[in-house]
This record gives C-alpha cells, structure tokens and sequence, in this order.
C-alpha cells in the first residue's frame, strides 16, 4: 500500500515542479532582461547576460523535464522586450534551449557534479565545456538577427564577438553562483561575528568600486583582495555572491564611461571589461574549490581518524586479553632467565674469582698455573653460554644494546686466541693466528659484545674441524683519519676472517644457520651447543653496521670461511693512559689508606673482594646483609661501598636509599654488584642513588677500573715478566716440514711409540728454527699423551695416494 502511494504521489511533485517553473522563470527571466537595460552600452550590446547562467543552472537543479519553461520564458522575453517577430523571438528561444540542455548533458558526461565549485578541476573543465556550444549557439543567434534586420551584416563579426562573450560570462558567473545556493545542504549557521566580518568584505569591495569606476584611479584588479578574502573566511555561496555583485558594478560603471575599461570603441571596452571579470571570476572561483577540497579533505581525515581511533579502540579492547596471556607468559619467562641467570652467576663468582685470585699468586709452578688459567677459561666460557640465552631474550624484546669503551686491542685479540688455542689443542688440530702488522694498539667498541662474536665463529670453526685446522686473519682494509674539533681520530676497517678445513656446509642450508636453534651438520656436534651464537653474533654485527658474510662448500676438508667487516676508531687517550699498565700490574695506589666495605650474603663473594683488594693496600671490611652494612657503614664511614642486591633481612637497594638520606654518607661512593645483570637491574641499581654497576663474576681488571674511576686513583705498577710475556707477539705462521719427516712422526705415532715422537720431534727442531711452532704444537700434545690427536694432526698434512 506503501508502494502505491509513493508511485501516485512521484508524478505529481514532477508536474507541479514544471508548472511552477513555467510561471516562475519567465518573470525571473522579464526582471533579469530589464535589469539588463540598465547594463546596456550605447548600441544596445550587453556585458554579461544573466539569464542564460539562470537557464543552465536550473537544468542541472531540476533536470531535462524543465526545457518547456526554459522555452516559454525565453520567447516571452523576446518578444515583450527585444523582438516583435514572433518567428525570430521563437527561433531564438529554441537556439537558446541548446546551451542548457546540450552543457548539462556534457557535465554530466565529465563532470558529473551539480556544483562545479566542489573541486578545483571541474572550474577548469567547467569552462571549457563552455566554448563548443557557445561558438555554436552564438553563430546560429546572430544569423537570426542578421536575417530578420535587426543587426546589418557587415557588423556580423563584432556582434557574433560581444553575444559569445555576453552569453559566456554570463554562463560562467551566474551558474555557479545559483548552483552554489541551492546545492548546499548543510547552511553554516553564521555567527555575529562572521556577518560582521562578511559585511566588511563587501563594503570594501564597494569602496573599491567606488574608487577604480567613479573615482578614476586605475585600481580595478585590487577587487580581488576582498574576494580572496571571502574564498578563505566563507563557503562557495558567499564567494560567488560577491563575484556577482563586483561584475554588475564593474558592467554598470563601464558602460556608463566610468573606469578604466571606458573606451571610444566598444569593442575594446568589452574586450577590457570581460576579461576583467574572467580572470577575477576564474582566480576566485578556483581558489574557493581548493578551500572546498582542503574543508572536504580535512573533514574527511578527521572522519576517518574517528572511525579509524573507534577500530583502534575496538582492537585494543580485542588484543587486551591476548596482552595479558602473553604478558604473563613473558613475565613468567622473565622471572625464569633472570633467577637462573642469579643461581648459575653466584657459583660462578667464586669460581672464576678465586681463578683470579690464584692467577695472581707467585707460589703456582707452571703447570698449576695453567691449570688455573684453563679453570678461569673455561668458567668464562660457562658464563658465555649463559649470556647466550639473556642475549637472545634481549633480541626478542629489542632491548640489546652496545656499550663502547676503550679497550687493548692486542690484548684482546690474544686473550680470544688462547681460548681457542686450548679448544684446538684438545682436538687435536692446528691453530693459526694471522693478524696484520698494521692493527691499531687500542681500540673503542663494545669489548663483550665483539669476544663474544669472535669466540662464537672461532668455536663453531673448531668444533665442526676434525683435521687440519683453523686460520684466524684479521686484516687493516683500510684506514682514515677523521678531524673532531682539535682532534684527530684514526679509524680502520678491520676484516676478521675464519677459515677451517671443516665438513663445510651445503649450499641450501647457508640462509638457516643465522636462524635461531638451527643447526647443521653433524648430530653429534649439534649436541655441543644452543643454535643461538650465530643468531645473536649476526645481531651484533648488525649493530655494528656491518653484516657475518659465509662461503662454503659440503664435502670432507672443503672447509668453509666467516668473515666479517667493521669499522672502530682507535683509543689513542687509553694508549698513554695504560701504557705502563699493559706491562706491569698493579701493586698498590698513591695517597692515603682507602677503606672499603663489602656487603653480601655469600661469605665466598666477599671473600673474593677481600683477596683481590687486600694484597694492594685497601682495607677492606664486611657485612652479610643491608642492615649489617648500613650499621657498620655509620661505624667506620668508608670512602666506598661494593654492595650485592639480594641480601635477607634488607637488600642493597633499601641500603642505598638509608644511606643516601644520611648526611655523613650521602656522597659516599657505591657500587652496586650483582649476579642479576639485566638492564633493569642496573637502572634500578643507578636511580635509587648507585655510582657504577659490578655484574659478577666479578673481573679483577673491571673492579680496579671502577676503583680507579671513582676514587681518582693513581696506580702503583710492577714489572711482571709473565705478563710481558702474554703480550708478547704471537708466531703468525706454523712451517710444516717436509712429508718424509712427517711420515716418520706418523709411523712413531701408530707404533704408539712416545720415545720415538720426542726424539724425531727434537730432530726436526734442530733442521731450522722456522719448525720451532710446529715442534711445539707436537710437544704439546705429547705431553699429554694424545698420541691420537698426534696422528690426526700429521695426517692431515700427509697427502693419500
């Protein structure tokens, strides 16, 4: 039922709608035709012709339906006013129909908006819609007017221009001003303020007016100004309102030989006056459809961010229970790396302490010595192993960072080798050390960071080397010298290679071993560790801006190569800071008693400062817990404290702030140590009022580092021989001798014969001097009886028939 009223109802609006128009549009059109009159210049021609920009407009409003009023108004019009010839008024009735409907027809075409003002391109490709019809309808017009005497023929030209003209501007100004009124929806209601502020536009549009057409002063153009101002301030009804008015006072004032587009001819008054309007028009009309398309873009973003924060909110609601699984299993996971990492570091303090400790001792014979040194190795290796799998944490979180400092270069590079040299020795495979002449003494970078990476490709090279050996390079690619202020800082390109004559690896599986827990090759020798060095050294590099680059090829002996490249800056300040320190060690400090308190629960970990510290002229007291410490600091006041973290009864944090809000003791110097060495643990330890940060195990040379720091402490060094010695340069090449000595240590080692070994061993040392590393090597391994590594080594060097 619905339905069926809406179909009787529909015809009806669509009739009612014609009928109005043809009652309404000729008396609009009689108004507009004796307004008109008063636009006229001497012989009649007009300026601008309003009406057929009327016509247009109400096509695009009302549709096709509405050319019989159109038609009616237009021959009324005619004939009442300009034309008494019935057939000439019709005539030009029906060539004026052709503009309305044939221009509707190809906005709707390519347009394909009622308002041409929503978007600066359809102004441009509203006006050249503009000109086939006019040229058309314009020529047909004024043959009409010609063939019914009412305009000679040899004026045909100057007509045919001031009626194409006429009809163009008026098309061009009235349309978009009526389109503009009546397609606006939503009326911006104007406040006080806005009616005031459009009130001062037009007055100063009028007082221009005034000033350019009645005054006589040359300043037409400067009636752009208020209407820019209007295009900005209001929408396109306000804007095409004025352009409205300015056109009729800038028809008015010319035609009555006011301004300065009054000429003798009218023809070039037109000419002047119409190009005038044009461009004033066309600058206005194109700026306020680009306020349009900024208004419509900026509501559209804002519509857009409010759906777009609505979603948003929808989905962190969504995501807010995963958060919290996921939290809590990260959380669970957090507390698990850090108390494992606590519970394995406390053994490992007293281990890799006491290491330290006995290293330092003069009563150890050689071979104690190195028993002690491969204690302290491989402790430091445990250690490694454990960072591994903070390290990988940190990388999943995004929170690894490096932590430059000036460091040894040489020392560094050595320390790395003998680690790598016990591996290799236990296998009984060569290892050489190759570094270039030209490395730089002392370098700034993240000392952990690179052994770690560097003592994570050494191993994997020697763990998958079951003969021949490993080579390790590092080569000055190049070099440059960078000016900072009044400095100059050398900087070098260093390649660290590793080369082994391992089982090599296949080429499909070179992209996976920098995943994380992807191993290849052999299942026994994947076994050995995480599958995480190559995972996090990759990140390290990467942090460094650099990347791990790997050649190789499956197949026995084939052997694969790491290398990677990177650039450090050399420590020069370090090098004449530590010089005398890199020969000597340190045997006590310049300057008055120091005192020092330890506080921890574990007697082993205070036991390990009390030793490292004692033997150099600190005195050193203890606490076992915050309480103990914060009463026995108030006793002795000490000039530093080394605290642990996690003490019962009252842990180092709580300590730290007692002390920090006790006079006497406020700028005492502390140093937290812990076995907790996650960032956050540190952060804590530094905001609640700590100077510096001791991970354990504790390392001796980063303990008198801090002391040194802190304290201001002069050193006291003394020569150590054993010292010198390590530092010493390290052989950079192993000579082979010849195959006929080596078949004879081969057959003494498959007789199992140790006097045979040592004997040719001695002889071939006694050839040259360059078999010197070599001989060695063997010896090495005889003394320990690995007379099997001794075959493997030999064999390798042996070529099979």
């Amino acid at each position: 039922m619905q339905q069926s009223v809406k179909t009787i109802k529909f015809p009806f609006i669509l009739d009612r709608t014609i009928l109005i128009a043809i009652l309404i549009l000729p008396v609009i059109n009689f108004c507009l035709a004796n307004l008109s009159r008063s636009l006229y210049f001497q012989d009649g021609t007009l300026g601008i012709c309003p009406s057929i920009g009327v016509y247009l407009a109400t096509v695009r409003l009302l549709g096709y339906r509405i050319w019989p009023a159109i038609l009616l108004s237009e021959f009324i019009g005619n004939y009442l006013l300009f034309y008494q010839n019935i057939w000439i008024s019709g005539s030009l009735a029906v060539v004026a129909l052709i503009d309305p409907l044939v221009i509707t027809w190809l906005n709707n075409r390519f347009i394909k908006r009622r308002n041409v003002l929503e978007r600066a391109q359809d102004v441009f490709k509203f006006v050249l819609l503009l000109i086939p019809t006019q040229l058309v309808t314009s020529t047909l017009s004024v043959i009409l007017l010609c063939v019914g005497g009412y305009s000679p023929w040899n004026v045909y030209g100057d007509v045919w221009r001031s009626w194409l003209t006429a009809n163009f501007i008026g098309l061009f100004i009235v349309t978009p001003a009526v389109l503009a009124w009546f397609v606006e929806q939503q009326q911006r209601r104007l406040h006080p303020r806005r009616v005031v502020e459009f009130a001062l536009i037009l007055l100063s549009l009028i007082v221009i007016s005034q000033i350019a057409f009645w005054g006589g002063y040359p300043v037409e153009y400067m009636m752009i100004l208020p209407l820019l101002w209007s295009a900005f301030r209001f929408k396109a009804t306000e804007s095409t309102l004025l352009v409205v008015i300015m056109s009729a006072i800038a028809v008015y004032g010319t035609a009555h030989d006011f301004g300065s587009f009054a000429r003798k001819s009218i023809t070039e008054s037109l000419v002047l006056l119409q190009s005038f309007i044009g461009a004033i028009a066309l600058t206005t009309f194109v700026l306020s459809a680009i306020v349009n398309e900024n208004r419509k873009a900026a509501a559209n973003l804002q519509k857009a961010n409010d759906e777009l924060e609505q979603r948003v909110q929808q989905r962190t609601t969504e995501l807010i229970a995963a958060k919290l699984l996921a939290d809590s299993a990260n959380q669970a996971k957090s507390e698990f790396l850090a108390n494992m990492s606590h519970e394995l570091r406390t053994p490992l303090n007293g281990i890799l302490g006491y290491a330290q400790i006995l290293q330092l001792s003069s009563a150890l014979t050689h071979k104690e010595r190195k028993g002690v040194e491969v204690i302290h190795q491989c402790g430091s290796h445990l250690l490694t192993l454990i960072n591994d799998i903070l390290d990988l944490s940190k990388i999943e979180a995004g929170k690894m960072e490096l932590y430059p400092q000036d460091f040894h270069f040489l020392t560094f590079l050595q320390g790395v080798v003998e680690i790598c040299c016990i591996r290799a020795e236990q296998k009984g495979i060569l290892f050489l050390y190759q570094p270039s002449t030209q490395l730089p003494s002392a370098i700034c970078a993240d000392e952990k960071r690179l052994r770690q990476v560097l003592i994570n490709l050494l191993g994997n090279a020697i763990k998958f080397t079951d003969s021949g050996g490993v080579t390790f390079k590092v080569d000055v690619i190049s070099q440059e010298t960078l000016t900072k202020g009044f400095t100059q800082l050398k900087s070098y390109k260093i390649r660290f290679q590793i080369e082994d004559t391992g089982v090599g690896i296949a080429p499909e599986k070179l992209d996976k071993i920098f995943l994380p827990f992807e191993q290849v090759g052999n299942i026994e020798k994947q076994a050995q560790g995480t599958g995480l060095g190559l995972t996090i050294s990759q990140k390290v590099i990467a942090m460094m801006d650099s990347k791990i680059k790997v050649k190789s090829q499956k197949g026995k002996e084939s052997g694969s190569t790491f290398w990677f490249e990177v650039k450090l800056s050399e420590a020069e300040e370090w090098i004449q800071t530590h010089s005398i320190a890199l020969q000597n060690k340190v045997i006590g400090f310049k300057g008055k008693k120091i005192n020092i308190l330890t506080v921890d629960a574990l007697w082993e970990n205070r036991s390990i400062v009390i030793n490292l510290l004692e033997p150099i002229g600190f005195e050193v007291f203890e606490a076992s817990n915050g309480q103990e410490g914060l009463e026995k600091a108030t006793e002795i006041q000490p000039d530093l404290i080394i605290t642990d973290l996690r003490m019962p009864v009252m842990d180092g944090l709580t300590m730290t702030k007692h002390l920090r809000q006790l006079f006497e003791l406020q700028n005492v110097v502390i140093i937290a140590s812990s076995a907790s060495v996650f960032d956050i643990n540190r952060q804590k330890a530094l905001d609640v009022g700590c100077n510096d940060f001791l991970p354990k195990p504790i390392q001796a040379d980063e303990l008198l580092r801090q002391l040194q720091t802190q304290l201001q402490l002069t050193w006291i060094y003394h020569n150590e021989s054993e010292l010198t010695r390590k530092l010493a340069p390290v052989v950079t090449e192993i000579v082979i001798p010849q195959i006929s000595e080596l078949m004879t240590l081969y057959e003494a080692a498959q007789r199992c014969d140790i006097g045979d070994i040592q004997a040719e061993i001695h002889r071939i040392k006694q050839l040259d001097p360059k078999y010197i590393p070599f001989v060695e090597q063997i010896l090495t391994l005889t003394d320990e009886f690995e007379i099997e590594a001794i075959a493997h080594l030999l064999q390798a060097h042996i070529p099979t028939n």
